[in-house]
């Protein structure tokens, strides 16, 4: 097997592995942002700010959504992180030229992988897009935000930190992320293609031997 296949095997495999981790982290935001709604809206309670018991109940089921929807992203893609970890750990140690049969075994592994979770995996991407995009726009806020304040800045102010702190910082998470949602996206579509093959040599296999 060429050195090239085993190269594109491995961007494959971190190209999904990358995209795993970027929507556990999405789901830890989600679960964190969850639980600060709750949180402020208690210590708001407490302090005695006048909330009604709409905008109270609003909170609380917003918070606790939130906190459910992070627990379970980070729980699903651990289950498909663990799927992944075989495989992984075996590309990594591998020393020398890569035998064809192990090659043909993790894509193998691999492709089944995908199949069980491809609906899943699908949502996955549009997460990580969607959620690459709202960091983009955060950034070209943030950077919009900081210039409007520069003006009235002496020095290193608000100004000054927004634009070179927390502009490109979000900008960058942005760009990253969609980069690798769509660079999975383009794998995603090869592995499709991979498994409408397999599944038409199935059928043909299976028609052969019916009719003997």
């Amino acid at each position: 097997m060429t050195d090239q296949t085993v190269q594109q095997f491995g961007e494959e495999l971190r190209s999904f592995f990358v995209l795993v981790l970027l929507n556990m982290t999405f789901g830890a935001l989600a679960l964190a942002f969850g639980m600060q709604i709750i949180i402020a809206t208690f210590l708001s309670g407490a302090a005695g700010a006048p909330l009604s018991p709409a905008i109270v109940a609003l909170r609380i089921v917003t918070g606790i959504a939130g906190i459910c929807i992070g627990f379970f992203w980070i729980f699903s893609g651990a289950k498909i992180l663990r799927g992944l970890r075989g495989i992984r750990h075996e590309y990594r140690d591998s020393a020398g030229p890569v035998p064809a049969e192990t090659l043909t075994g993790w894509i193998v592994t691999m492709l089944a992988h995908y199949r069980e979770n491809r609906t899943f995996i699908g949502r996955m991407t549009l997460i990580s897009i969607a959620g690459g995009l709202f960091f983009l726009a955060l950034g070209i806020a943030n950077l919009v935000q900081g210039i409007m304040a520069l003006p009235a800045a002496a020095g290193p102010g608000s100004g000054v930190i927004a634009i070179f702190g927390a502009a490109p910082l979000n900008a960058g998470i942005g760009l990253v992320t969609i980069f690798f949602a769509l660079r999975f996206r383009r794998y995603a579509d090869t592995w499709d293609l991979r498994l409408e093959l397999a599944g038409k040599g199935e059928e043909s296999l299976r028609k052969a031997l019916e009719s003997r």
